[in-house]
């Protein structure tokens, strides 16, 4: 997991204003999981640890930015977490953001990438929930190392989700 996670950030620290946090401490980590109340996958808990996040030229990965407030609205994954609990928790047309787990990224077309914590069924996957199908997720990554790759690497492709469209239609027509 480490090696793979080193490699992919090595390729990811070649794109145009690659930008880091470096390395987090352990209460740093444990207090984000008590803040959310979650327990966070082993792959994204190294990548904070050692990262904390990072961004480059049309890639972002949000994580912990400690004493850095310049990159926090960018790259904070609990201001992105309660952004989108605000925005979709309290209206009724869409589907409800899930507890266990945080935000780690935004969709440019509207929406997010969700990471489900150790305590979900989900543990450890990905999925990409959309404005436009009312907070449906509409694709998945088996891990949060699978989307980091494809967010640098293009590879692998996520896999598709069944999306209810007569839900959505409902919504439209009412």
């Amino acid at each position: 997991m480490s090696d793979e996670i080193e490699a992919i950030i090595g390729k990811a620290k070649k794109n145009k204003n690659y930008m880091q946090r470096g390395v987090v401490s352990s209460e740093e980590i444990s207090a984000l999981e008590s803040q959310l109340k979650i327990v966070l996958p082993k792959d994204y808990k190294y990548f904070i640890k050692n990262y904390g996040y990072c961004f480059w030229f049309g890639g972002v990965v949000s994580g912990l930015v400690g004493e850095n407030k310049r990159y926090e609205k960018l790259c904070c994954a609990i201001r992105k977490t309660k952004y989108y609990h605000d925005l979709y928790d309290h209206d009724s047309s869409y589907l409800s953001v899930p507890q266990q787990g945080l935000v780690i990224g935004k969709w440019a077309g509207g929406g997010y990438y969700f990471l489900f914590s150790q305590e979900s069924e989900r543990a450890g996957e990905v999925g990409l929930f959309l404005t436009e199908t009312y907070g449906e997720e509409v694709s998945k990554f088996k891990s949060f190392t699978d989307y980091l790759s494809f967010l640098v690497t293009g590879t692998p492709d996520p896999e598709l989700v069944d999306v209810d469209y007569d839900r959505i239609m409902d919504i439209i027509e009412d």
